[in-house]
């Protein structure tokens, strides 16, 4: 599994901090796992087949299929912002993490921007 992690961090041009980043997890335990040194844990592999849309056999085993079919048009727009926009893919994440209030307020303030810009 450490070549196959390698290999994702290395396809997405991350260095090994940026890859740690976007994983939530330090950047010597991906030099860690990288070497070897270290299991992986359930939790980290589902993060990066999560996060890089791999799909987890493949991860575990090598055995293809390597990435998950993409079919809806949402996903696809989700893993194009993924990869090419950080600013949307951090602003998505805070949208996530609001309270419901926050979210509901965060609605509002949308909706009145949109009707004042022609959306």
């Amino acid at each position: 599994m450490k070549d196959r992690i390698k290999q994702i961090r290395k396809e997405n041009n991350l260095t090994q901090k940026e890859f740690a980043e976007r994983l939530g997890i330090k950047q010597n335990t991906v030099a860690s796992y990288e070497m070897g040194r270290i299991g992986i844990s359930d939790s980290v592999v589902v993060s990066i087949c999560r996060e890089f849309n791999i799909v987890e056999n493949w991860l575990r085993t090598g055995i293809e299929p390597k990435c998950a079919i993409i079919n809806d048009d949402y996903t696809k727009i989700s893993v194009d912002i993924d990869k090419n926009d950080p600013k949307a893919r951090q602003a998505i994440i805070d949208y996530w993490n609001l309270s419901e209030d926050d979210k509901k307020l965060w609605w509002k303030f949308a909706e009145r921007f949109l009707m004042k810009n022609g959306g």
